[in-house]
């Protein structure tokens, strides 16, 4: 094993030496997903070590768990999540998304009143497209196909023809001001629908080809209803915020269908060994195991996490084990008949049976220890808890280790969560002294 205290050199790590690291200590302080991703993946690994080899013993229940996150990340990594627009914080509702973006777009902002509401001088904008229209025919409406017209837009007006020539006069006009104006996306169907409501009207539709055109007719219906022609300064700006209101819905329409399919791998594909320890991979066929991880996997909460957020989640879920972060020792404390188990964690040192089921004889709490010190010539480490005095000897493993378990331990104790220098020279002080 190599030791914290010296380098890699010191301890005749060679070039090329093929090296297995992992975090001695199991406290993990400070541990953030946007700069922690390193020091995540690693831990991430080490917890799926221990879960393999049963170092910690999770129920069945929580192996198809653990199973099922690490399943994830496999998949998050292979297919990372597309992020959705930034939305304000509590602010579900589309409406209120868009008008934060009219704000950031400074379409709100009383010192540029007049600049929005200028019409370009010499500036003729105009609008013209082969469109589908659908208008509302009673009981039949839903039934009728929407049929291609001529549609021109000018100033805060909408025109269409019969024809698609657009020969002749319109057929139809609407002054757009104090209209109802819905956009709608169907990314399903591959439809960009505009739903338009003349005040005391019957509402009628537009159907475009692309998000492109969309935008473009659906920004000029969104100023026209304010009173404002497409000639008018804001109108690019405009765009811009339906072009984002269209990505937010493709993409929350995006989740949904993802929601409601299931994983498209099939049980056969699933290495069951790479999942689950050898102990669960005994009570259950592979293709049924593969199942089980699969059926896990579709019970997760279906939120759009990345795989660094998947590691930390199964950080956190390790964490949470009974067992987690307890190191064993086989020791012999001083007037016992036989040897015991000895096992260190973050708060406190226990004492149980060595023998199954492993019965807990005693616990020391950090808080409660008042020394400790090593005798290095007869390796021995003594205790001091509560005016009483504990000694033992280890017999699985060399007493410093056991003595840096201990060190390390009490001063991370020491530390606060918010400490942002380490202090070393206390840390080697706790640790160290056999040298």
């Amino acid at each position: 094993a190599v030791v914290s205290t010296q380098s890699t050199g010191e301890q005749d790590v060679q070039e090329g030496d093929m090296l297995l690291l992992r975090f001695k200590y199991f406290a993990f302080l400070d541990l953030n997903k946007q700069r922690d991703e390193a020091r995540i993946n690693a831990l991430f690994h080490q917890a799926i070590r221990s879960v393999l080899s049963e170092d910690v013993v999770p129920t069945e229940s929580e192996c198809l768990e653990f199973a099922a996150l690490q399943f994830a990340v496999e998949q998050a990594v292979r297919n990372p999540p597309k992020l959705a627009p930034a939305i304000a914080p509590g602010k579900d509702d589309l409406d209120s998304a868009l008008a934060d973006l009219e704000v950031s777009l400074g379409a709100n902002d009383p010192d540029l009143e007049k600049l929005n509401n200028t019409v370009l001088p010499n500036y003729n904008r105009e609008l013209q497209a082969n469109l589908k229209f659908k208008k509302p025919n009673k009981i039949f409406f839903f039934l009728a196909k929407p049929k291609m017209h001529k549609f021109t837009f000018r100033d805060t007006t909408m025109s269409f023809y019969k024809d698609s020539a657009g020969s002749g006069p319109p057929d139809f006009v609407q002054d757009l001001k104090d209209c109802s104006i819905v956009p709608e996306v169907d990314i399903r169907k591959g439809k960009y629908i505009l739903h338009i409501k003349p005040p005391g009207g019957k509402e009628y539709l537009v159907l475009f080809a692309d998000k492109e055109e969309f935008c473009q007719w659906t920004a000029a219906c969104r100023l026209a209803s304010k009173g404002k022609p497409i000639s008018d300064s804001t109108y690019d700006s405009e765009i811009d915020i339906v072009k984002t209101m269209a990505n937010m819905q493709e993409h929350s329409q995006t989740l949904k269908l993802n929601r409601n399919k299931r994983t498209a791998v099939t049980s056969d594909e699933i290495k069951t060994e790479d999942f689950v320890s050898a102990r669960v991979g005994r009570k259950h066929r592979p293709e049924q195991l593969a199942n089980l991880i699969l059926d896990a996997h579709n019970m997760l909460p279906r939120r759009d996490h990345t795989a660094t957020e998947l590691r930390l989640n199964y950080i956190l879920k390790w964490e949470r084990l009974m067992d987690f972060g307890i190191s064993y020792f086989i020791v012999k404390f001083d007037k016992a008949k036989k040897e015991e188990l000895l096992g260190i964690s973050r708060t406190h040192m226990s004492k149980f049976d060595l023998a199954p089921p492993h019965e807990l004889l005693k616990t020391w709490h950090w808080t409660s220890l008042q020394s400790w010190n090593v005798n290095w010539e007869i390796k021995k480490l003594t205790f001091n808890v509560d005016g009483d005095s504990h000694s033992f000897e280890c017999n699985s493993a060399e007493i410093k280790i056991v003595h840096e378990y201990i060190g390390g331990y009490i001063f991370l104790t020491l530390r606060k969560e918010s400490d942002t220098e380490l202090d070393k020279e206390m840390f080697y002080k706790l640790t160290g002294g056999w040298q």
